[in-house]
């Protein structure tokens, strides 16, 4: 499409400005002023703290040949409570309808306990047994969300519920290959160490929440809220090849405080 030449463009600038200053004139005159515009909302950018208050209890075993018997190696673990960033972008389309692209990441405390059947090496139908707690282990859980999402606004007050698709990575640590403390004649065991390896799982789960927003000054344009959600996906795990899956649900009930911006 042709361009109006530069004079053309200049004519029509100074023309806008002219009737912008006249109009603001006449208002000023009257006493009245302008109707304020709709407040920005339609993106909406959420920055949350997200804590995660329940935890996940979840163990393995497996079975081996020593001594020409079998140990067992049973290990439960139990995840603490989980604290991290919760970062989402809403954007509206239709009449409140839009969609909304999160990201949460947070981390765990991992405890737990080890007990060990295994064969005495000089004599048969004799086991050992031992027991040890396990510590240090961490839990780490991303997850990114994909959801379907209505906003409305009423006042300062701004609220969302949303549903979708959750793509969970999940990183946790369990019992790799214990160590032994024993000496003749063999008849006490003691677990000298209890090492870690990372395991990973990537399951698809869904999650459903909502947030209420309180939307500051006569802009509207920043505001600070809260944010209920409820995930999860089923998780299974191996340490080892030969040990049982362990397995769990990841994600679960979560609740995040922060600010908002709105476009």
């Amino acid at each position: 499409m042709m361009r109006p030449p530069r004079p053309v463009l200049a004519a029509l600038t100074v023309a806008a400005l002219a009737a912008a200053a006249s109009s603001a004139r006449a208002q000023a005159a009257s006493g009245t002023a302008p109707a304020p515009g709709p407040a920005p909302g339609r993106v909406r950018l959420v920055l949350n703290a997200g804590f995660w208050p329940s935890s996940a209890s979840y163990g393995d075993s497996r079975t081996l040949t020593e001594y020409v018997e079998q140990t067992t190696i049973r290990t439960s673990y139990e995840t603490g409570e989980g604290l991290g960033p919760d970062l989402a972008l809403q954007v509206s389309l239709f009449r409140g309808l839009g969609i909304l692209v999160g990201y949460s990441r947070h981390t765990r405390d991992v405890t737990g306990t080890v007990d060990v059947s295994r064969p005495h090496p000089l004599y048969l139908n004799r086991p050992r047994t031992a027991s040890a707690e396990i510590s240090g282990y961490e839990y780490a859980e991303g997850a990114l969300d994909l959801d379907l999402a209505f906003a409305r606004t009423a006042g300062h007050l701004d609220w969302a519920l949303f549903a979708g698709a959750t793509l969970f990575e999940v990183e946790t640590d369990l019992l790799g290959t214990p160590t032994y403390d024993e000496e003749y004649p063999y008849d006490e065991l003691a677990i000298a160490s209890t090492p870690a390896v990372t395991v990973k799982d990537s399951p698809t789960g869904f999650n459903v929440g909502g947030r209420l927003d309180y939307r500051f000054g006569s802009s509207r344009r920043f505001g600070a809220g809260v944010q209920l959600r409820y995930s999860t996906a089923s998780v299974k795990l191996k340490a080892t090849p030969e040990a049982t899956e362990a397995s769990f649900d990841a994600g679960g009930f979560s609740v995040g405080a922060g600010v908002r911006i709105y476009f």
